[in-house]
């Protein structure tokens, strides 16, 4: 892991320097939430059953969005382009020749548990990158 170097004098550049982190990490955070849920999509899309394509076309992230100190994103499936996709991701007794049921959210429960690790690993590499 590598670590941050930074030579600092005096109480009030030791301020300076919490206030510039305290406003950047957020960004930090919202960046690597991104690229972090783009590979996610890019998994839920692989699952996804397909008929017309419609369905898999329709899978997106929205965000990161920043409410207060939570930052996080959303994958939205369906709207107008496939509003059938609650009833092809909760009816395990369809039968699909490409893809599976719970397509959305067997990726997130798979990732949840890694997911925070992920960010906290892709903010070092940014940092590191920086």
């Amino acid at each position: 892991m590598a670590r941050a170097r930074a030579k600092l004098t005096g109480a009030a550049a030791y301020r300076k320097k919490l206030q510039t982190l305290q406003k950047k990490f957020p960004d930090e955070v919202k960046r690597a939430l991104y690229v972090e849920t783009e590979i996610e999509v890019k998994e839920v899309k692989r699952r996804t059953p397909v008929d017309t394509g419609n369905l898999r076309a329709s899978i997106h992230q929205v965000g990161p969005t920043r409410e207060g100190r939570r930052v996080f994103t959303k994958i939205v499936a369906g709207g107008t382009a496939a509003p059938y996709a609650i009833y092809v991701h909760e009816d395990p007794d369809a039968f699909h020749k490409v893809g599976q049921w719970k397509y959305l959210e067997s990726v997130i429960l798979e990732s949840r548990p890694f997911l925070a690790q992920r960010i906290a690993k892709r903010i070092e590499l940014n940092r590191a990158v920086s």
